[in-house]
């Protein structure tokens, strides 16, 4: 069985957006960004509304597309995001991109879509909670996993613990150290990064082994892992 992570995200609070059009706009241009150099089974999407959806071979390639958005969002624009983890089919009939063009896209079903759905929904219920950090959250379908339920959950939990300590730093982060971290996880070197926020190497040197440093560590470690997980947990 072939396990996908099916992604999809919606504009936190884009009712109160004073230019909705604008905002989706700049959304479509970060995911473009994004996306680059991900191995994405389904590039990022528009569906309904302020929905976005995508599809990832690789939990790991999941959570870069997740980070990255979060750091390449101005100020007073977000996402959330659910990641289900499942499979994925096809149905009958097609959809178009949107722009009056021929069909594109097919149409998919999957427990990775109803995994998707329900993380989607968990971030938003923690968000109403108080905890307007979480940013992202994880479901894994039964059907995803070779094992016992416990397994399941363990796993889960291990993941979306990671989520938020990694979503409460982004979100601690001013403008200026959420482009600096881009920059720095999509391979820009400092000197690059410090010529574009016209600051001094030095002060990006200082972030990377400061305020930065856990989250460039985390993304390393999550980057060694591409090729291989868990057992049970295809990547």
């Amino acid at each position: 069985m072939n396990v996908s992570y099916a992604l999809i995200a919606d504009i936190i609070r884009s009712r109160e957006l004073p230019d909705r059009r604008r905002a989706q706009q700049v959304i479509y241009e970060a995911l473009g960004r994004a996306a680059e150099g991900l191995a994405l089974t389904q590039s990022p999407y528009a569906t309904v509304g302020d929905e976005l959806q995508a599809v990832s071979e690789t939990l790991v390639e999941a959570l870069a597309l997740t980070l990255r958005m979060h750091l390449l969002l101005p100020e007073g624009l977000g996402l959330r995001f659910g990641i289900g983890a499942g499979t994925i089919s096809e149905v009958d009939g097609a959809v178009g991109d949107g722009s009056g063009g021929a069909a594109v896209r097919p149409i998919q079903d999957g427990s990775a879509w109803w995994a998707a759905r329900e993380a989607i929904e968990r971030a938003h219920a923690l968000q109403d909670e108080g905890r307007s950090f979480v940013r992202t959250w994880l479901r894994i379908h039964p059907d995803a996993v070779n094992g016992s339920g416990g397994k399941r959950s363990e796993r889960e939990g291990l993941v979306n613990s990671v989520l938020i300590l990694r979503d409460q730093t982004v979100f601690r982060f001013q403008p200026r150290q959420r482009r600096m971290m881009a920059g720095l996880l999509m391979g820009k070197t400092q000197v690059e990064v410090a010529r574009h926020e016209k600051v001094s190497q030095q002060a990006v040197s200082e972030f990377a082994r400061g305020v930065g440093s856990s989250l460039l560590e985390v993304q390393k470690i999550l980057d060694q892992m591409i090729g291989g997980d868990e057992e049970g947990m295809p990547s």
